[in-house]
């Protein structure tokens, strides 16, 4: 299940934001730290009260009520005589667990206790400790929410749940924090009660919340088996990627049992000694896609001579690293123009240089390489008998294609360019501009070489081409080239783009 929390400040915010969280989630969680107007009766004459957690949080555990202790637990008590569904209470709360389960019993509510723990720190390694303390004071569900500090976390999670269900207690667990989202994705695949959402980025509760929509619609939280197949991103930093919403929507659609997540990394060799049995398939991004290499048990030629991967398949006979990123160049240029035989020259001999630059060579494209630090160029030119150009000259050379593989122009209303204000004084009518930057669509580079007659290669279609490709490895399915437009398109519109 999931249960969509809001956090009021007045009966007739709590109104709105009730409906819209019974409307979009399965339970609804009821914040009521911040409602000095609090009206219980309106609320049951609304709504399924049986559906709805009433929740009092106090400052120290991550709540707003800052008053005293006995006005803070006088609503949880009417909500147990009144038959809500559920009230939480925090185990910190000392005696007043025992009074409010002493209620429960002595009305003979229906109402479900909620025995609630938090650490906003750290997931400590003597966690099911706590849950021992907890599991026995006459409580109907535990909830042990902690922060993750490494992506390892989730992982201790995981091992809670399988505890408290072979002890047949309900547990509600999950972290919080950027590293702790695997877990809210997948803590009802692990056996959890529920996982807790708002209903959008400004009603977060707590740190790393993943909104109810994403969580419902690309994700498919209430769907996920412990049997899918997991995948996801390798990197650090993660959010940038439009690959979680592009993968998920992509299995979806293809009827595929797997889910995309995003691992953000901060110890690669730790991730890959802990999670090599979880996942599936990887994309691997910065700063990890040389680093990563040693920890595939083979590696496809193109991939080796790169130096790179961005993809790594689990096979019977272990893990396979490859590169998709030159397939993805490819697939953009190629749907603009031949490459063989064309002056191509290449901005930028790192990560993205050095893929595209193999797979110009690949294609019998004549190279000039150009980057800031001289020297990459240099050592990426020998290696494919290319032309070195000192940056400062990249202006002047006659070329037919040309692509920029540097990070310059990235970034939304990121108003700079690789080339000098004077290369569109001239016609470019015949040459091909490619820029790998996908994020915005139409980079600077790429607006201005249009309004001066070039043919233009956006970075989407480098990214449709290589994800493709990772997607095939995967799966063993060949996607849908329309959904995979529309599905990246989406993406970049979430993000105003």
């Amino acid at each position: 299940m999931i249960c969509a929390s809001v956090m009021p400040k007045s009966q007739k915010e709590a109104v709105l934001l009730l409906g819209k969280a019974l409307e979009n989630g399965d339970l609804a969680e009821l914040r009521i730290d911040l409602m000095p107007d609090l009206n219980l009766f309106e609320i049951i004459n609304r709504f399924d009260k049986k559906r709805i957690i009433i929740t009092n949080r106090k400052k120290d555990e991550g709540g707003s009520f800052e008053g005293d202790e006995s006005n803070r637990i006088s609503p949880l008590f009417q909500a147990i005589e009144n038959g809500f569904g559920f009230v939480d209470i925090e185990l910190s709360s000392g005696k007043y667990v025992k009074e409010i389960i002493s209620k429960r019993n002595e009305v003979k509510s229906g109402t479900n206790i909620i025995l609630s723990y938090h650490n906003f720190n750290e997931t400590p390694s003597n966690i099911k400790e706590t849950f021992s303390k907890m599991e026995n004071k006459g409580q109907d569900i535990i909830k042990i929410v902690t922060y993750a500090e490494d992506l390892s976390d989730n992982l201790i999670i995981k091992d809670l749940i399988r505890l408290a269900t072979a002890h047949k207690k309900k547990i509600i667990s999950f972290l919080m924090g950027e590293r702790g989202e695997i877990s809210r994705i997948l803590c009802n695949s692990w056996g959890g009660f529920a996982s807790y959402a708002p209903l959008n980025g400004e009603n977060k509760t707590a740190p790393g919340q993943i909104t109810i929509d994403i969580l419902n619609d690309i994700y498919r939280a209430n769907n996920i088996r412990e049997d899918f197949g997991i995948f996801g991103l390798v990197g650090n930093p993660v959010k940038e990627s439009i690959g979680y919403y592009v993968h998920n929507k992509l299995l979806s659609y293809h009827g595929y049992d797997g889910v995309y997540l995003n691992f953000l990394v901060d110890d690669l060799s730790q991730f890959m000694n802990s999670f090599k049995n979880f996942f599936s398939g990887l994309c691997v991004t910065m700063p990890y896609k040389e680093s990563i290499i040693p920890f595939v048990d083979h590696i496809d030629p193109m991939a080796k001579k790169i130096g790179a991967i961005n993809t790594i398949s689990k096979t019977s006979d272990g893990l396979f690293g490859t590169n998709t990123d030159w397939l993805g160049a490819l697939y953009a240029i190629e749907k603009v123009t031949e490459i063989k035989g064309k002056k191509v020259l290449i901005l930028g001999a790192g990560g993205a240089g050095k893929a595209i630059a193999f797979g110009v060579d690949n294609r019998k494209g004549n190279m000039y390489i150009s980057n800031r630090d001289i020297k990459k160029s240099e050592d990426l030119s020998k290696k494919l008998k290319a032309k070195t150009i000192p940056w400062e000259d990249r202006n002047d050379v006659d070329f037919d294609i040309l692509i920029n593989a540097t990070k310059i122009g990235m970034s939304p209303g990121d108003e700079i360019c690789p080339m000098e204000d004077s290369f569109f004084e001239k016609d470019l009518s015949g040459i091909t501009v490619f820029d790998a930057v996908y994020s915005p669509i139409y980079t600077k580079l790429l607006r201005l070489s249009r309004e001066h007659g070039a043919d233009i290669a956006s970075g989407l279609d480098m990214y449709i081409g290589q994800a493709m490709a990772q997607f095939e490895l995967w799966t063993g399915i060949n996607p849908s080239i329309e959904k995979m437009e529309q599905f990246s398109k989406e993406a970049l519109n979430l993000r105003g783009q």
